[in-house]
């Protein structure tokens, strides 16, 4: 069984993440991070709420870490 690796998200955008798991969060996050979201299959929009998919959830428990490798520069 193959496992893809987890979109990257920005911390923001993972902050944004955990905020649409505890539910009523669309108005506590940036619109350009729930329209991202959604796109990915992390979260769902049904009657202007925003909900956690599947794959969201999964996101979620392999935490934070997962998307910085690539999206973070080293320090010089």
């Amino acid at each position: 069984m193959v496992h893809d690796s987890p979109a990257p998200l920005s911390s923001e955008e993972f902050g944004s993440l955990f905020e649409v798991s505890k539910g009523d969060a669309q108005r506590d996050i940036p619109q350009l991070h729930w329209e991202r979201l959604v796109a990915l299959g992390y979260a769902l929009r049904r009657l202007g709420v925003l909900g956690l998919t599947e794959a969201g959830i999964r996101r979620l428990a392999a935490g934070d870490d997962q998307g910085r490798s690539s999206t973070s520069t080293p320090a010089q």
